[in-house]
């Protein structure tokens, strides 16, 4: 079965509720911020608590009850990705699971990652001489 896209209201949606992160939105919010009815709104919540985007908690808010919407999925910062060898590598075409590479065993990603990791260490060595002086 192939997974059905998202609308880009469901995007707009999910974007919106990823910046207010574990604390998420009242279900009423959500609709007011996207500018819809709240039976569209409700529409919206459903198909993205289907899809295992979000859950729907239910609340006692403004004397009632209502639901809050809490994503399950967090942002991804491509930036930690920066410096990779993975886009440019020349053995892309064969690389994978079954393949003649695979990246659990790549010298090149072992590289980057030792790298990485002593450059991220030197930033705390700093940062540790900084708080000292």
């Amino acid at each position: 079965m192939q997974p059905s896209k998202i609308s880009k209201l469901e995007e707009k949606a999910l974007k919106l509720l990823l910046k207010y992160g574990d604390k998420g939105l009242l279900q009423s919010e959500l609709w007011h911020k996207l500018g819809v009815t709240s039976r569209d709104g409700s529409r919206i919540a459903i198909k993205l608590e289907k899809r295992g985007l979000i859950k729907r908690v239910k609340e006692f808010a403004n004397d009632r009850w209502t639901r809050r919407l809490v994503p399950l999925v967090k942002p991804f910062d491509v930036s930690v990705l920066k410096g990779s060898p993975c886009p440019s590598c020349i053995y892309n075409n064969n690389c994978g699971a079954d393949q003649t590479y695979s990246p659990t065993n790549c010298v090149l990603i072992e590289n980057w990652l030792l790298s990485e990791s002593l450059d991220q260490s030197k930033i705390v060595q700093i940062n540790v001489k900084d708080q000292r002086s």
